[in-house]
C-alpha cells in the first residue's frame, strides 16, 4: 500500500515576513515501504521596485544567491505639453542609468529606485517659418539654463535675403544668442525682416565714386543716392561728364535719388568722356573752345582778315596739334571730330598791298615806321612785315618746256622760274630784270625802301616791277 506525506510550500509563517521567506517546490513524498524523506526549504528574498511614473518589472521573489534586475518600460514620460519626467539612474539596492538595472544579488531583501528629474521644453521658432538653422529647441532640466541662437542672415535668391532683427517670448533681445532659466516650458521667437540689394555699376568702371558698389537695405526703406559729381577731372584736358543714372535702361531724373527698398535694384551710373578743344589765334575773333563729348563734332569760325590797316592779315591755314586732328571746312566754318585733346591755332599771311601802298605814296613814311618789305624767293617764310613768293605749282597740260633746263613753267610764263632763262618769244623789260636779279642776289628776302635805294628807283616802281614778275609766273 502506497502512503503520501505533504508538506507546505512555505515554512509556516515565514511567507513574505520582512522580505524573506522558505520555499520548498516539492512539497509531497510517496511511499510504500519504510524509509526517510528531506523536505529542504530554500530561502528566498523579495525585490521591491519603487517608480514614480512609469511601468517598472522586476519586482518579486528570489532564490537566495540569484541575480534579479529592475526593468522600466519608458525613460521619457509626458506630462503635460513641454513638461516631461525622465528617468535618470537607479538606487538603493540597484545600480545604472540604463532602464535595466546592473544584476542586483539576492542575498537578502532588496530594494530598486527608479529616480526621475522633471525637464521643460524651449520651442525656439522664427517670423516667417521658413527660416532654417535655429539652434536651442529641446528639453532642459528644471531649473537649468537653456542657449539658444539664430543665424545672421537667411539667403532667398541672389538679391534677396531675411536678415535678423529681434527675439520676442520668453526672451527679449536684439543679439543673434541669449540664455533663458527653464522652471517651466518656454517659447522664443526670431523675428527677421526682407532685405533686398542695391547694385550700382559704373560707366565707365573708372569712374571715381562714394557710393557702395553692392549693399543692402531693409524693405521698404528709402536709400538716398548723390548727388553725383557733375564732372569728374582727369587731366587738364580730359573729364568726365555726369549723363544720368539708369535702371533698365531707363534714364532717371536728377543727379540725386531717392530709391525706395521694395524690390531689389540694379543702378548705372554713367558719365560721358569730354575733351577740351584749345582753339587759338594771334589775330583776329576765333570760336570753337570748349569741351566736347568723345566723338562729337567741334566748329570752328574765324574771320578771314584781322588787323587795321595798313597792318593787315590773311587767314591762310590752320595748326593742329596732335596733326591727327584733321579739319574739315564747310560754310565757312571748320570741323573737326572730337576723338582727344587738341591745340588748333590759326596761321595768318601779312597782308603786304595796304602797306605797299602806303610806302609807295612817300618813302620816308616806311623809314618812320621802320618797317621793311619782305619778298621771299624760294626757301623763305611768313613773319610779320615780310611776304613770301613761291613758284606756283601749275598742272603739266598748261606748263611748257623752259629751252635752257627743261624746268616746266606756265604756258604765258615770261621767264623760267628756276634759271631765269627767258621763255621763246617772250618779251620783257631791262626794269623788271633788275627787280628779279637784285631778288635772286638777296636769296629771295629784300626791303622795298632799301631796294629801291639800290636799283636807284622807286619804292613804287620796284612794287611794280615785283607784281608783273608775279603775273608773268618769274615769282610766286
Amino acid at each position: 500500500m502506497t502512503h503520501v506525506i505533504t508538506v507546505a510550500f512555505y515554512v509556516p509563517n515565514s511567507a513574505g515576513m520582512n522580505g524573506t521567506r522558505y520555499y520548498e517546490k516539492d512539497t509531497s513524498w510517496a511511499f510504500a515501504a519504510s524509509g526517510s524523506h528531506v523536505f529542504a526549504y530554500t530561502a528566498q528574498y523579495y525585490l521591491n521596485v519603487e517608480t514614480s511614473f512609469g511601468t517598472a518589472k522586476g519586482e518579486g521573489w528570489y532564490d537566495s544567491g540569484t541575480s534579479a534586475q529592475a526593468t522600466l518600460n519608458d525613460g521619457q514620460i509626458e506630462e503635460s505639453p513641454g513638461i516631461q519626467h525622465a528617468f535618470t539612474n537607479w538606487s538603493g539596492d540597484a545600480s545604472g542609468n540604463s532602464l535595466t538595472s546592473d544584476p542586483i544579488l539576492m542575498n537578502q531583501p532588496k530594494k530598486a529606485i527608479a529616480n526621475w528629474k522633471t525637464q521643460f521644453q524651449l520651442t525656439v521658432k522664427a517670423d516667417p517659418p521658413s527660416v532654417q538653422d535655429l539652434k536651442g529647441s529641446g528639453w532642459y532640466d528644471a531649473g537649468s539654463q537653456a542657449s539658444f541662437s539664430a543665424p545672421p542672415v537667411v539667403p532667398a535668391d541672389k538679391d534677396s535675403r531675411l536678415r535678423f532683427d529681434h527675439w520676442s517670448g520668453a526672451f527679449e533681445g536684439q543679439s543673434l544668442s541669449g540664455t533663458v532659466l527653464m522652471d517651466r516650458p518656454k517659447v522664443v521667437e526670431a523675428h527677421y525682416l526682407a532685405q533686398y540689394l542695391l547694385t550700382i555699376h559704373y560707366d565707365p568702371v573708372t569712374v571715381p565714386h562714394d557710393f557702395n558698389e553692392t549693399s543692402w537695405y531693409d524693405a521698404n526703406t528709402n536709400v538716398p543716392l548723390g548727388p553725383a559729381l557733375s564732372t569728374v577731372d582727369l587731366s587738364s584736358v580730359e573729364r568726365l561728364r555726369f549723363v544720368g543714372w539708369f535702371e533698365n535702361g531707363k534714364q532717371l531724373t536728377g543727379v540725386s535719388l531717392n530709391i525706395l527698398m521694395d524690390q531689389p535694384h540694379e543702378l548705372t551710373l554713367s558719365y560721358e568722356t569730354q575733351y577740351y578743344v584749345d582753339v587759338r589765334s594771334s589775330n583776329g575773333q576765333v570760336s570753337g573752345s570748349g569741351w566736347y563729348d568723345r566723338g562729337s563734332t567741334a566748329t570752328i569760325t574765324a574771320s578771314n582778315t584781322a588787323g587795321s590797316w595798313p597792318f593787315t592779315y590773311n587767314l591762310a591755314n590752320w595748326r593742329v596739334d596732335p596733326p591727327s586732328g584733321k579739319l574739315s571746312k564747310s560754310d565757312g566754318s571748320w570741323t573737326v571730330t572730337v576723338d582727344r585733346p587738341y591745340v588748333i591755332e590759326a596761321v595768318w599771311n601779312f597782308d603786304i598791298l595796304p602797306l605797299a601802298g602806303l610806302i609807295g605814296g612817300s618813302a620816308l613814311a616806311l623809314v618812320a615806321v621802320g618797317v621793311g618789305l619782305a619778298v621771299v624767293y624760294k626757301r623763305g617764310m611768313f613773319t610779320r612785315g615780310m611776304t613770301t613768293f613761291r613758284p606756283s605749282k601749275v598742272a603739266a597740260s598748261q606748263t611748257t618746256a623752259c629751252s635752257k633746263c627743261g624746268n616746266r613753267v606756265p604756258k604765258n610764263a615770261t621767264f623760267c622760274q628756276k634759271c631765269g632763262a627767258p621763255i621763246a618769244g617772250a618779251e620783257h623789260t631791262r626794269l623788271e630784270d633788275k627787280v628779279y636779279d637784285y631778288i635772286v642776289k638777296h636769296d629771295g628776302v629784300i626791303s622795298l625802301s632799301k631796294a629801291s635805294r639800290d636799283l636807284g628807283m622807286s619804292p613804287d616802281q620796284v612794287k611794280q616791277a615785283a607784281e608783273a614778275l608775279k603775273k608773268k609766273g618769274r615769282l610766286a
